[in-house]
């Protein structure tokens, strides 16, 4: 699991390029075999998309950023459910302003599930994200009773990609320890155009998976959208401190100003014994065009977020 920090700062912390991180598999196995979250396949398997209010907490540049990117393909990473130490902590260290946003449902999980972006943006998630529960050391979306066979289909993809670029004596049955030593190699050894051809292999292969298992990964990737609600873990009865929701296409609603910058956009007034003090009446009419609420405390911004979810 990433950390809250990089979470915030994900754009330089956390991305890499496609052509190092496809064939990164640190893990035993397929666990960190990358799994497309792509707007386009997506859109081509699920042409009717699951639509939501969703909230991301950023710096002021974070909302010039998402300003550009309204309405585009780019995925960002956002929350239903936050708690309120959390989200004061990312305020203090790199946030300020929690934007509330619409956009469309690629995946939704209650808990951080390591969506990774590439230098694209484009965002992708691990096997094991994929397949564990939420309640895992691990946690993922909970695809394991649902894709029972899918972990042959993309061992036969890898295969057939390796005989392809004639990397030995490949076959269907290989343990995935070997598979794991044989795509790893793969992408150390090879660069430039058979690189990209070895890419575009791989994400095709992918997209026809993924369509094969179109109706129950529907349910995987979705449906925590409609429920909302943090898991708890059956041992221990905690909850996570956040769930993560990758969406795109996104239209910003309002700015929730943190109690931080909130006296940055509040109106200086002379109290009854003629001090100076901040009244939380908003002297701008927007920020970066869009309508903005002041809080004096975290724990209000916390409970408008659980008040206005479901809407």
């Amino acid at each position: 699991m990433k950390s809250f920090k990089q979470y915030l700062k994900e754009a330089p912390a956390w991305t890499e390029s496609l052509s190092t991180m496809l064939f990164d598999l640190p893990r035993e196995g397929l666990k960190d075999l990358k799994i497309p979250l792509s707007p386009a396949i997506f859109k081509r398997i699920w042409p009717e998309s699951v639509r939501s209010r969703v909230f991301h907490l950023t710096d002021d540049e974070g909302i010039r950023t998402l300003k550009k990117i309204q309405g585009k393909k780019k995925s960002i990473s956002a929350f239903y459910n936050i708690e309120d130490f959390i989200l004061s902590s990312g305020i203090k260290t790199n946030g300020g302003y929690v934007v509330e946003l619409e956009g469309d449902v690629l995946a939704a999980a209650p808990d951080d599930i390591s969506s990774q972006p590439d230098k694209t943006g484009r965002r992708w998630l691990t096997f094991s994200s994929l397949m564990n529960p939420s309640t895992a050391s691990d946690p993922g979306l909970g695809g394991k009773a649902k894709l029972k066979r899918i972990e042959k289909d993309l061992e036969s993809l890898l295969v057939d990609i390796l005989v392809k670029n004639d990397m030995g004596p490949y076959k269907k049955g290989l343990t995935t320890k070997e598979l794991n030593r044989g795509w790893s190699y793969l992408g150390k050894s090879t660069g430039g155009k058979v690189k990209s051809i070895i890419i575009k292999d791989y994400i095709d292969g992918m997209e026809k998976i993924m369509k094969k298992y179109s109706k129950p990964l529907k349910s995987v990737f979705t449906d925590y959208a409609f429920d909302k609600e943090l898991v708890p873990d059956p041992d221990s009865g905690d909850k996570a401190l956040w769930d993560e929701v990758v969406v795109n296409n996104i239209k910003i609603q309002k700015i929730h100003v943190s109690p931080e910058f909130s006296p940055d956009f509040a109106e200086l007034v002379k109290g009854e014994g003629g001090e100076r003090m901040y009244t939380f009446a908003n002297k701008d009419k927007d920020i970066e065009g869009f309508p903005f609420e002041l809080y004096y405390e975290v724990g209000d911004m916390v409970d408008y977020i659980a008040r206005t979810k479901n809407s």
